[in-house]
Protein backbone atom coordinates (compact mmCIF):
# COMPACT_ATOMS: atom_id res chain seq x y z
CA UNK A 1 0.00 0.00 0.00
CA UNK A 2 2.62 2.13 1.40
CA UNK A 3 4.83 1.47 -2.58
CA UNK A 4 1.80 2.41 -4.56
CA UNK A 5 1.12 5.98 -2.21
CA UNK A 6 4.49 6.17 -2.89
CA UNK A 7 4.23 5.86 -7.02
CA UNK A 8 0.99 8.15 -6.76
CA UNK A 9 3.15 10.75 -5.11
CA UNK A 10 6.10 10.26 -8.06
CA UNK A 11 3.30 10.69 -10.90
CA UNK A 12 2.03 13.68 -9.00
CA UNK A 13 5.28 14.94 -8.98
CA UNK A 14 6.37 14.23 -12.32
CA UNK A 15 2.54 15.75 -13.69
CA UNK A 16 4.04 18.88 -11.62
CA UNK A 17 7.16 19.16 -13.48
CA UNK A 18 5.90 18.70 -16.23
CA UNK A 19 3.53 21.40 -15.87
CA UNK A 20 6.65 23.37 -14.68
CA UNK A 21 8.45 22.76 -17.41
CA UNK A 22 6.15 22.86 -20.52
CA UNK A 23 4.02 25.82 -18.95
CA UNK A 24 5.65 28.21 -16.23
CA UNK A 25 8.60 27.99 -18.03
CA UNK A 26 7.50 29.58 -21.23
CA UNK A 27 5.21 32.14 -19.58
CA UNK A 28 8.36 33.40 -17.54
CA UNK A 29 9.96 33.50 -20.79
CA UNK A 30 7.29 35.48 -22.15
CA UNK A 31 6.59 37.51 -19.79
CA UNK A 32 10.53 38.59 -19.57
CA UNK A 33 10.58 39.25 -23.58
CA UNK A 34 7.53 41.30 -22.91
CA UNK A 35 9.20 43.17 -20.18
CA UNK A 36 12.63 43.91 -22.00
CA UNK A 37 10.54 44.89 -25.42
CA UNK A 38 8.19 47.14 -23.36
CA UNK A 39 11.58 48.89 -21.71
CA UNK A 40 13.03 49.25 -25.06
CA UNK A 41 9.70 50.53 -26.79
CA UNK A 42 9.97 53.08 -23.57
CA UNK A 43 13.60 53.78 -24.03
CA UNK A 44 13.03 54.42 -27.74
CA UNK A 45 9.88 56.64 -26.86
CA UNK A 46 11.60 58.70 -24.61
CA UNK A 47 14.78 59.10 -26.89
CA UNK A 48 12.23 60.30 -29.56
CA UNK A 49 10.05 62.72 -27.17
CA UNK A 50 14.12 63.89 -26.02
CA UNK A 51 15.47 64.23 -29.64
CA UNK A 52 12.22 66.30 -30.15
CA UNK A 53 12.40 68.50 -27.44
CA UNK A 54 15.49 68.87 -28.67
CA UNK A 55 14.81 70.05 -31.69
CA UNK A 56 12.14 72.18 -30.22
CA UNK A 57 14.66 74.07 -28.25
CA UNK A 58 16.66 74.81 -30.74
CA UNK A 59 13.94 76.04 -33.42
CA UNK A 60 13.20 78.16 -30.74
CA UNK A 61 17.05 79.67 -29.89
CA UNK A 62 17.27 79.83 -33.83
CA UNK A 63 14.06 81.76 -33.55
CA UNK A 64 14.91 84.06 -30.65
CA UNK A 65 18.72 84.48 -32.18
CA UNK A 66 16.57 86.02 -35.51
CA UNK A 67 14.41 87.77 -33.71
CA UNK A 68 17.17 89.60 -31.61
CA UNK A 69 18.96 90.18 -35.06
CA UNK A 70 15.93 91.92 -36.25
CA UNK A 71 15.52 94.10 -33.54
CA UNK A 72 19.25 95.19 -33.13
CA UNK A 73 19.08 96.35 -36.55
CA UNK A 74 16.17 97.97 -36.50
CA UNK A 75 17.35 99.46 -33.14
CA UNK A 76 20.36 100.23 -34.80
CA UNK A 77 18.26 101.77 -37.94
CA UNK A 78 15.98 104.10 -35.34
CA UNK A 79 18.52 105.05 -33.46
CA UNK A 80 20.73 106.32 -36.89
CA UNK A 81 17.28 107.81 -38.04
CA UNK A 82 17.19 109.72 -34.47
CA UNK A 83 20.92 110.82 -34.80
CA UNK A 84 20.73 112.23 -37.96
CA UNK A 85 17.40 114.05 -37.55
CA UNK A 86 18.69 115.70 -34.50
CA UNK A 87 21.89 116.52 -36.41
CA UNK A 88 19.40 118.32 -39.20
CA UNK A 89 17.56 120.32 -36.36
CA UNK A 90 20.97 121.12 -34.58
CA UNK A 91 22.50 122.54 -37.92
CA UNK A 92 18.90 124.18 -38.92
CA UNK A 93 18.73 125.89 -35.43
CA UNK A 94 22.33 127.04 -35.01
CA UNK A 95 24.12 127.13 -38.60
CA UNK A 96 21.52 128.07 -40.88
CA UNK A 97 20.27 130.50 -38.53
CA UNK A 98 23.02 132.21 -37.24
CA UNK A 99 24.36 132.20 -41.54
CA UNK A 100 21.47 133.88 -42.19
CA UNK A 101 22.30 136.15 -39.50
CA UNK A 102 25.63 136.66 -40.29
CA UNK A 103 25.00 137.27 -43.81
CA UNK A 104 22.11 139.28 -43.31
CA UNK A 105 24.03 142.05 -41.45
CA UNK A 106 27.05 142.33 -43.57
CA UNK A 107 25.79 141.66 -47.28
CA UNK A 108 22.86 144.81 -46.53
CA UNK A 109 25.53 146.96 -45.48
CA UNK A 110 25.95 149.21 -48.07
CA UNK A 111 29.63 149.61 -48.77
CA UNK A 112 29.42 145.58 -49.17
CA UNK A 113 25.83 145.96 -51.59
CA UNK A 114 27.90 148.45 -53.84
CA UNK A 115 31.21 146.26 -54.21
CA UNK A 116 29.16 143.61 -55.06
CA UNK A 117 27.37 145.05 -57.88
CA UNK A 118 30.93 146.77 -58.99
CA UNK A 119 32.00 143.51 -59.01
CA UNK A 120 29.46 141.94 -61.21
CA UNK A 121 29.57 145.00 -63.80
CA UNK A 122 32.95 144.51 -64.18
CA UNK A 123 32.77 141.09 -64.94
CA UNK A 124 29.96 141.37 -67.62
CA UNK A 125 32.27 144.14 -69.06
CA UNK A 126 35.53 141.69 -68.92
CA UNK A 127 33.41 139.29 -70.90
CA UNK A 128 32.51 142.04 -73.71
CA UNK A 129 28.82 141.53 -73.05
CA UNK A 130 26.70 144.87 -74.04
CA UNK A 131 23.25 144.85 -72.68
CA UNK A 132 21.32 147.38 -70.24
CA UNK A 133 21.70 147.04 -67.00
CA UNK A 134 19.69 147.51 -63.50
CA UNK A 135 21.21 147.16 -59.98
CA UNK A 136 18.89 146.03 -57.67
CA UNK A 137 19.66 146.85 -54.03
CA UNK A 138 18.10 145.16 -50.72
CA UNK A 139 15.55 146.89 -49.13
CA UNK A 140 17.83 147.93 -46.06
CA UNK A 141 19.86 150.08 -48.38
CA UNK A 142 18.89 153.19 -49.79
CA UNK A 143 18.80 154.06 -53.35
CA UNK A 144 20.28 157.53 -52.65
CA UNK A 145 23.56 156.29 -50.50
CA UNK A 146 24.52 153.20 -52.90
CA UNK A 147 23.84 155.53 -56.08
CA UNK A 148 26.46 157.95 -53.97
CA UNK A 149 28.95 154.96 -52.96
CA UNK A 150 28.98 153.53 -56.62
CA UNK A 151 31.45 154.78 -59.13
CA UNK A 152 30.40 157.11 -61.86
CA UNK A 153 31.47 155.14 -64.52
CA UNK A 154 29.79 152.17 -63.14
CA UNK A 155 26.72 154.09 -62.38
CA UNK A 156 26.54 155.50 -65.75
CA UNK A 157 26.19 151.44 -67.31
CA UNK A 158 22.95 151.29 -65.33
CA UNK A 159 19.50 151.82 -66.52
CA UNK A 160 18.26 155.43 -65.82
CA UNK A 161 21.93 156.15 -63.97
CA UNK A 162 20.48 154.75 -60.84
CA UNK A 163 20.09 151.57 -58.68
CA UNK A 164 16.54 150.01 -57.77
CA UNK A 165 15.37 148.59 -54.58
CA UNK A 166 14.62 145.31 -54.48
CA UNK A 167 12.46 142.83 -52.47
CA UNK A 168 15.31 140.94 -50.50
CA UNK A 169 17.06 141.34 -47.54
CA UNK A 170 20.71 141.78 -48.10
CA UNK A 171 23.26 141.47 -51.64
CA UNK A 172 22.78 142.21 -54.77
CA UNK A 173 21.28 141.57 -57.99
CA UNK A 174 22.27 142.82 -61.37
CA UNK A 175 19.48 142.27 -64.69
CA UNK A 176 20.75 142.22 -68.24
CA UNK A 177 17.57 143.59 -70.00
CA UNK A 178 18.37 142.98 -73.05
CA UNK A 179 19.42 139.25 -72.42
CA UNK A 180 16.44 138.55 -69.79
CA UNK A 181 19.18 137.34 -67.40
CA UNK A 182 19.86 138.07 -63.89
CA UNK A 183 22.56 137.40 -61.89
CA UNK A 184 21.35 137.51 -58.66
CA UNK A 185 23.46 137.60 -55.25
CA UNK A 186 20.67 138.05 -53.15
CA UNK A 187 21.00 136.76 -49.30
CA UNK A 188 19.68 132.97 -50.14
CA UNK A 189 21.54 132.49 -52.88
CA UNK A 190 24.68 133.81 -50.62
CA UNK A 191 23.10 131.39 -47.78
CA UNK A 192 23.22 128.50 -50.27
CA UNK A 193 26.70 128.89 -51.68
CA UNK A 194 28.69 129.61 -48.39
CA UNK A 195 26.70 126.82 -46.36
CA UNK A 196 27.90 124.17 -48.86
CA UNK A 197 31.20 124.95 -48.42
CA UNK A 198 30.80 125.54 -44.47
CA UNK A 199 28.25 122.87 -43.62
CA UNK A 200 30.74 119.90 -44.07
CA UNK A 201 33.04 121.77 -41.82
CA UNK A 202 30.09 122.46 -39.47
CA UNK A 203 29.09 119.08 -38.74
CA UNK A 204 32.77 117.92 -38.09
CA UNK A 205 33.28 120.41 -35.78
CA UNK A 206 29.91 119.91 -34.06
CA UNK A 207 29.04 116.03 -33.94
CA UNK A 208 33.42 114.84 -34.91
CA UNK A 209 31.90 113.31 -37.86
Amino acid sequence: MAKELETGENKIQQICDLLKVETLEPAKKEAAQIIEEAKQEAKKIIGNADKEAQEHLKRAHEQIEKDRAVFQSALQQAAGQCFESLKQKIQSKLFDSELESVIRQSASNPKVVVQLIDAIVKAIDKEGVSASLVAVVPQAVSIDEANRLLADNILKKLEGESVSLGAFAAGAQVKLLDHQLTLDISDAVLKELLGNYLRKDFRELIFQA
